[in-house]
C-alpha cells in the first residue's frame, strides 16, 4: 500500500478517477475498516454523500464487500486499483481512436460527396495551389470572430514560415478569439516549433499535444473548417467545408482528440503501471497492427533513427530477441 495519501490521490487523478472519489478511497486505504459516520467527518461531506461515492466507486469496482463484516465495504489494493482504472482508461482510449477512425472515414465520404455535386451554395470548396491556399486561410482567419480550431500533425516546417505566420497569429489572439492548437508530441525535440508553440501559448491559446493526430484540420468559428484534399499528402490542394453535417463531425473529431491530449509543458508522460511513455505504447500499437518503421515514423512526426531507437528500447526491456517475441510479451504484458 501506498504510504503517501498526497501520491495517492495524484495517481488515481492521474488514471482518470474524479477527485472526490480519490479521496473516499485514499481516506479508506489508509484506514481499512473505517465506516461511513468516520468517512464523513474525515473528509467533511455528509453520509449522504459518502454512501453515494461508495457507490460509485464499488460500480468501478474500487471497493469489495467484507468477508467478515456484513455491510461494510473495503478498498481493493492500491496495485489492483491502479490496474482497474489504467485498463478503463486504456478502453476509453481505444474507443476514442475507434470514433477518431470513423469519423475521418465519415467525412472523407462527405467531402467527396460534395465535391461531386454541383452544390449551389458551395458548401464544399476545392482550393489548390500554395499561394491560393495561403490567400483562403488569410480570408478565413481574419473573417474569424470567436474561436479556432486546429489539428498540426507536422514537424519541421521552415523557420521562414514560421515568421511569416505570426503577425497574423498574434492578430488573431490580440483580438480575443479562442485559439485551440494541437500538436503531435514530436513538436517538443522540434525546437522552433516548439518555440512558436509556447509563444502562441503565451499570447492566449491553449495547447496541447497527441502521439498522433489524424489529418490536418482549421475550423473556425464551429462553421468553416479546411481539411486536405487527400489526408497525409502535401501539395494536393485543400477543401473549404461549410456543411453543417460534416462541420459537426468534424467538430467531434477535433474534441475527441482534444481531450485525449496532453498539455503542452506536460512532457511525455509515463504510465505508472507499465513504465511506457505516450509514445512508446502508441509505436507498439501502430507496429503490432503491421506499419512499417518508415510509416510510424511518419504518423508520429519522429525521424526513422527515433523509431529504431525507441523500438531497440523497448525490446531491450522486454528481454526479446525479434520484434515478434517482443510484440508476444508485450501482449502478455498488457502493453498492448
Amino acid at each position: 500500500m501506498l504510504t503517501d495519501t498526497r501520491v495517492e490521490v495524484a495517481t488515481l487523478l492521474a488514471l482518470g478517477l474524479e477527485e472526490r472519489l480519490a479521496e473516499v478511497w485514499t481516506a479508506m486505504s489508509a484506514d481499512p475498516g473505517v465506516g461511513v459516520p468516520e468517512l464523513s467527518e474525515t473528509l467533511g461531506i455528509s453520509e449522504t454523500q459518502v454512501r453515494a461515492h461508495l457507490d460509485e466507486l464499488a460500480d468501478r469496482a474500487l471497493v469489495r464487500a467484507s468477508q467478515q463484516v456484513p455491510g461494510l465495504l473495503l478498498p481493493i489494493t492500491a496495485e489492483a486499483a491502479m490496474a482497474q482504472l489504467l485498463r478503463r482508461q486504456e478502453e476509453a482510449l481505444t474507443e476514442q481512436q475507434r470514433r477518431i477512425e470513423a469519423h475521418r472515414e465519415r467525412i472523407a465520404r462527405a467531402v467527396t460527396a460534395g465535391l461531386g455535386a454541383h452544390d449551389r451554395d458551395r458548401q464544399v470548396e476545392q482550393v489548390s495551389g500554395a499561394d491560393a491556399v495561403h490567400a483562403r486561410f488569410e480570408q478565413l482567419a481574419y473573417g474569424t470572430t470567436s474561436t479556432i480550431d486546429s489539428l498540426m500533425p507536422v514537424v519541421g516546417l521552415p523557420e521562414a514560415m514560421l515568421r511569416d505566420a505570426w503577425p497574423l497569429d498574434a492578430e488573431i489572439l490580440r483580438r480575443g478569439v479562442a485559439v485551440r492548437s494541437l500538436y503531435l508530441e514530436a513538436v517538443r525535440n522540434d525546437a522552433p516549433l516548439a518555440a512558436y508553440a509556447r509563444r502562441m501559448q503565451a499570447a492566449g491559446a491553449q495547447v496541447r499535444t497527441s502521439p498522433t493526430l489524424p489529418q490536418r484540420l482549421f475550423i473556425s468559428d464551429r462553421r468553416i473548417a479546411v481539411v486536405p484534399m487527400t489526408p497525409g499528402a502535401q501539395g494536393e490542394g485543400v477543401a473549404i467545408v461549410s456543411a453543417p453535417g460534416i462541420i459537426a463531425s468534424l467538430l467531434e473529431l477535433f474534441e475527441t482528440a482534444w481531450r485525449s491530449a496532453a498539455p503542452l509543458d506536460v512532457g511525455n508522460a509515463v504510465e505508472a503501471a507499465t513504465g511506457l511513455s505516450d509514445t512508446e505504447r502508441t509505436l507498439l500499437t501502430i507496429l503490432a497492427d503491421g506499419v512499417t518503421d518508415e510509416s510510424a515514423a511518419k504518423r508520429l512526426g519522429v525521424s526513422l533513427r527515433t523509431v529504431r531507437r525507441i523500438m531497440a528500447d523497448l525490446m531491450r526491456r522486454l528481454e526479446a530477441g525479434s520484434r515478434f517475441e517482443a510484440g508476444i510479451k508485450a501482449a502478455k504484458r498488457g502493453w498492448l
